[in-house]
């Protein structure tokens, strides 16, 4: 008898994921670390989504999961398992397009076939929630909801000036309708014809802490939450990654309350879910304003808190935050938990506090009512930018003086970094002109940025002195 073929052991072996493809049941036998995209593509026939940058940047993969638009090449499919996916594909219903494909033709927002139809899922998803970002249901249609909407697409055709037209015409309707091409009509999507990957990875997904612990202790895995940067590092070719620990299913590691007189916040909160928080936003606005300028909404659906601490990039758009928060970071592992002050989190570049054992569960940001956080990012782009510099500020205003100073910075160290120098220029200080510039000219001998592909050290001392500068000013109303 002839032996099986590695690939159909392989086979036999992959766990079998069940999902809702556009209103219809799909089963595939891949490995878990299988990016959704490449099941979509290859084992399913759908083919609307492309593959573009593969980091999460151009959109052009974009599917809603659960309603919500998402890069399907940051997604495993560990994490689809009983969820609801639509494709472009799934669109057009009955024979007749979609309101908002109807509108794309009419408008001359279709160009291409790479980027049209990641714009179409960010514009359905938009126009099916009823709202977008921080915009209440029934708030006006602009153009500049309309353009946060579909600002995590990239267009490399004409440009968004009649997408935009297509989406606020699809909202006002009506839209005359048109019958589906045949191929739109009835698409292809098949179950069982898995093309298997070698080199994808194998996923657990454990269902309480304790499972977690246990398989992260017998070691060779990877911790998985959003996915928007462990997947961008597997296929940029990071050694290592052959099994991922899925963070997904734990309910330990979910959701925002108040306790003991601070907010907590879990390590799988998303950036969508910090915006949309009515405790956020009563206790620390200046996480919902940090989440709004990370990435995008398919960014933001998906990117976690606790994935940006363990990730520990200095460009990191929280961490700064957390600093000047004075947060604390709980972390656990099989024996027992503790807490690390957000200060003494990341001893070096790309390096954490945790034990090799540890899984960040939350973030204890302490209530203070009477202080006061500023928050400015810079990079080279409005949307979907890396930042150049971010900076937070906090302080608590005494008889006209600033005390309590923080001054925290990300992208201009090799980890987040307290600016101490400069908190100390600020300290019992009045928040004068004066002041104001030599707590600047401080800051800017205080750090020590490099020169690097997306800007000059000397640009990021300049940068971070003006911030700085400016949160003053505006502080002190001159």
């Amino acid at each position: 008898m002839t032996a099986p073929s590695a690939e159909t052991a392989m086979r036999t072996a992959a766990p079998i994921y069940r999902f809702t493809v556009n209103d219809r049941p799909v089963e595939v036998a891949v490995p878990g670390g299988r990016r959704l995209l490449d099941v979509l593509r290859l084992d399913l026939g759908l083919t609307g989504s492309k593959e573009g940058c593969g980091e999460g940047e151009c959109g052009a993969c974009s599917v809603l999961l659960d309603g919500d638009v998402v890069d399907s090449c940051l997604v495993p499919v560990c994490q689809v398992e009983g969820r609801q996916v639509r494709t472009v594909e799934g669109l057009a219903t009955g024979g007749r397009l979609d309101p908002l494909q109807a509108a794309f033709i009419s408008t001359g927002g279709v160009q291409c076939g790479i980027c049209t139809p990641g714009m179409l899922m960010a514009g359905r998803a938009f126009l099916d929630a009823g709202t977008v970002g921080m915009l209440p249901t029934g708030a006006a249609l602009t153009d500049a909801a309309i353009r946060e909407a579909i600002s995590g697409n990239l267009c490399r055709c004409t440009g968004y000036g009649r997408i935009v037209e297509a989406v606020r015409l699809a909202a006002e309707g009506p839209v005359t309708t048109m019958t589906a091409p045949e191929a739109i009509a009835a698409p292809l999507a098949r179950s069982g014809q898995s093309v298997l990957d070698l080199d994808d990875p194998d996923a657990d997904t454990p269902r309480a802490l304790a499972e977690a612990y246990a398989l992260l202790a017998d070691g060779g895995r990877r911790p998985l939450a959003g996915g928007t940067d462990a997947l961008v590092e597997r296929e940029a070719g990071v050694p290592g990654v052959h099994r991922y620990l899925d963070l997904a299913a734990l309910a330990e590691l979910r959701g925002i309350l108040v306790a003991d007189g601070g907010l907590v916040v879990g390590a799988n909160t998303t950036y969508a879910e910090l915006r949309r928080s009515p405790l956020v936003a009563e206790h620390a606005p200046i996480l919902a304003e940090m989440a709004a300028q990370v990435g995008a909404a398919q960014i933001q659906n998906r990117g976690t808190l606790g994935g940006n601490i363990a990730t520990a990039s200095p460009a990191g758009d929280s961490l700064p935050v957390l600093l000047a928060l004075d947060a604390e970071i709980v972390v656990g592992g099989a024996h027992g938990e503790r807490s690390i002050p957000a200060s003494d989190f990341f001893p070096a570049y790309r390096r954490t506090a945790l034990a090799g054992d540890e899984l960040i569960l939350r973030i204890v940001v302490p209530i203070r009512p009477d202080r006061t956080v500023a928050f400015r990012k810079v990079g080279t782009r409005r949307a979907q930018a890396i930042s150049v510099v971010v900076l937070a500020v906090a302080w608590r205003a005494e008889d006209g003086a600033w005390r309590d100073v923080r001054v925290a910075l990300g992208s201009v160290a090799a980890t987040p970094i307290r600016a101490r120098a400069t908190e100390a220029t600020l300290e019992g200080a009045a928040p004068t002109a004066e002041v104001a510039a030599v707590a600047a000219a401080t800051l800017e001998a205080e750090i020590t940025p490099i020169d690097d592909v997306r800007s000059t050290a000397e640009y990021r001392r300049s940068v971070a002195g003006r911030i700085l500068h400016r949160i003053v000013r505006d502080a002190a109303g001159w």
